[in-house]
């Protein structure tokens, strides 16, 4: 008896979960690929006080065996949500922003504030939170327009690959997002050109002040401000002279921070324990310099880089490295206006840096 009840149950269970699977297979929507227009790249310039804006979409074919072109909507507006309703108005379909891989804006642009653009990123539930936003050191349309010639998302993964095998800091519209509310960092975003040859080239990073951009870093300063913000991804390389001319290429496969705040001396304490690999020259090099004299250059010479970093940032007033969060932690009654305007200018900086190289000539 107790076995016939015990099936009869299991099959009442089965029964439920067959017309919940149904249910749940009625209620989710279809999307025809035809009947959107899925932007993947958008581009923000100023140009006679007016915002234009470039959107590339893909268009599709019927023949799996055709290549699939891309086209680009272009618009202008006065504010960043006009261009949108401007791409709206170009199209008899549905503008899809749930691809959208990276925002690209000028340099003038970027001067001129971007805190509409940000907000309406953010107010779009479609828009991903990994889209990475990035600064165009030409105008946006002029990257836009010579990224048609290459694949969906190439810029986008150009900079990933920066960002993740470089030495360009992790960026996305989340922690730009989190820089820009946050009371004690500044934002900080990739910098993207086209070099002499033609070929899309990340280009360092610029610092924003509130919303505008104040500060442009270069590929070597943008490695420092990786190493004091980044805990994750590291796989860059560093080059460097010695006290007796030789040229260097290190690896740096690895980073462990720690940072300390002494607020009675307004000091900051930055520890790195930084892993290298050895990859220019290593073979003429013994293995007594290597442990000894090598491994002293190297901290010293980061240690100064880093600090060079750090008062350029303090003599500017920005802060991406966020410094501002780290006394903001500490003190309970700490405000932005007064840390910025009395203590961030007075902080001293204390940088120790230990190496470990780990291996000489190419890095497996």
């Amino acid at each position: 008896m107790t076995s016939i009840m015990n099936k009869n149950n299991l099959c009442r269970r089965f029964v439920g979960i067959f017309f919940i699977c149904i249910f749940i297979s009625g209620c989710s929507r279809t999307t025809i690929i035809d009947d959107v227009k899925i932007i993947q790249s958008l581009g923000y310039d100023l140009e006679n006080n007016k915002i234009k804006g470039t959107a590339s979409y893909p268009v599709y074919v019927e023949s799996m065996q055709e290549s699939h072109p891309r086209k680009l909507f272009t618009s202008e507006s006065n504010t960043t949500t006009g261009v949108y309703t401007s791409f709206s108005n170009q199209t008899a379909h549905r503008i899809d922003m749930s691809q959208l891989g990276s925002v690209f804006f000028s340099e003038n642009f970027a001067k001129n504030g971007i805190s509409d653009l940000i907000g309406n990123l953010n107010s779009d539930p479609n828009i991903s939170s990994n889209s990475t936003l990035i600064i165009s050191s030409k105008s946006a349309s002029d990257l836009l327009e010579e990224s048609m010639n290459y694949p969906p998302y190439f810029l986008s993964s150009v900079l990933d690959q920066s960002m993740r095998n470089g030495n360009i800091p992790l960026s996305n519209l989340h922690t730009v997002s989190y820089q820009y509310y946050s009371e004690g960092q500044d934002m900080y975003i990739p910098k993207m050109d086209i070099n002499e040859k033609g070929l899309f080239v990340s280009e360092g990073v610029g610092v924003f002040k509130d919303e505008k951009l104040a500060l442009s870093l270069n590929n070597k300063e943008s490695l420092m401000l990786k190493i004091l913000v980044d805990k994750l991804g590291f796989n860059s390389t560093y080059e460097f002279t010695t006290s007796d001319n030789k040229q260097l290429l290190i690896k740096i496969v690895s980073n462990n921070k720690n940072s300390h705040v002494q607020i009675n001396n307004s000091e900051v304490t930055y520890k790195f324990k930084l892993k290298v690999y050895l990859k220019e020259q290593a073979s003429k090099l013994s293995v007594a310099n290597i442990n000894n004299k090598l491994t002293k250059e190297i901290e010293t010479n980061i240690r100064t880089e880093l600090t060079n970093l750090l008062e350029k940032l303090k003599k500017e007033n920005v802060d991406p490295v966020g410094v501002g969060e780290l006394f903001r932690g500490a003190q309970r009654d700490w405000k932005r206006y007064e840390f910025y305007e009395r203590v961030y200018p007075n902080i001293k900086f204390n940088i120790k840096a230990n190496v470990n190289i780990v291996n000489t000539g190419a890095a497996k």
